[in-house]
């Protein structure tokens, strides 16, 4: 009986091993998930005019210097630094979600929030969003996980069999980690139902001791995909994003830049 059990497992250990990763997925029905976005293999897209999905419209600006606001799509999945300060090697990791495993999700949008004005989806009638997963970009994880890195050598992420080294996120204005008391980076989502604001969330992916008023002993930096109950916006038309971290330049700007991941998206039926 033992040998019998034994063979099973090994089988279905051999099956599973054997499975094209995409069979592996479980999908999520009514979720909007982005997976209907054609996308090559670890590419990104950032549309000229915004794009939809699951009948919700996100919202993009085009600058003249290759940067963008609002929302791209990508499926991109990397934990490592870049090796060169060039927009290609950081647009890599600015355009990675950063999870601890291989990303599963496949499509998902990555936000550039530094305008609320542009960074928004609209829905077609009023509906209440149950929630929303949010994730750190690997650009954002990597300088709060690591600050400038200027002198220590440190194994790389990515790479753990790799010499150690004094690896750079290539982040300007980051010189320490985000791991002092009151640290956080987190995410405003704000409703509107037509005109009238129907209220706001918080969504922390960043958050050390006494930094949530509502939550004084959390202490984490978010390393995969977290549900947010959006709820509590009551029937929405648009949603807007902005972010906000304690770190900020001696001109009160915030250092750590306005970018986060979003997906699986979940409206609540009628």
């Amino acid at each position: 009986m033992k040998k019998t059990i034994f063979i099973l497992i090994a089988l279905f250990l051999t099956v599973t091993s054997c499975t094209d990763k995409n069979e592996l997925l479980v999908p999520i029905p009514n979720d909007i998930t982005f997976n209907e976005l054609t996308l090559a293999s670890y590419t990104h897209v950032i549309p000229d005019d915004g794009f939809t999905s699951g009948g919700i419209k996100f919202n993009t600006k085009k600058n003249s210097d290759g940067s963008f606001s609002g929302f791209a799509y990508s499926n991109q999945n990397n934990r490592s630094f870049v090796w060169t300060d060039t927009k290609a090697a950081r647009d890599t990791n600015i355009l990675s979600v950063y999870t601890n495993y291989r990303n599963m999700t496949e499509v998902y949008a990555v936000a550039c929030a530094t305008s609320e004005a542009d960074t928004y989806f609209t829905l077609e009638k009023p509906t209440v969003i149950e929630h929303a997963l949010f994730a750190n970009n690997t650009y954002n994880y990597l300088a709060m996980r690591y600050g400038a890195n200027t002198g220590s050598a440190i194994t790389n992420p990515n790479i753990p069999s790799a010499p150690k080294a004094v690896w750079s996120t290539f982040v300007p204005g980051v010189d320490r980690k985000m791991d002092q008391e009151g640290d956080y980076y987190k995410v405003v989502v704000t409703g509107y139902n037509g005109a009238a604001k129907s209220g706001s969330v918080d969504v922390y992916l960043l958050c050390r001791k006494n930094a949530d008023p509502n939550n004084p002993n959390f202490n984490f930096t978010r390393t995969d995909w977290i549900a947010a109950d959006l709820s509590s916006l009551g029937p929405v038309t648009k949603v807007t994003f902005t972010t906000e971290t304690n770190y900020k330049d001696v001109n009160g700007k915030d250092i750590i830049h306005s970018y986060f991941c979003i997906d699986g998206i979940r409206l609540r039926k009628e």
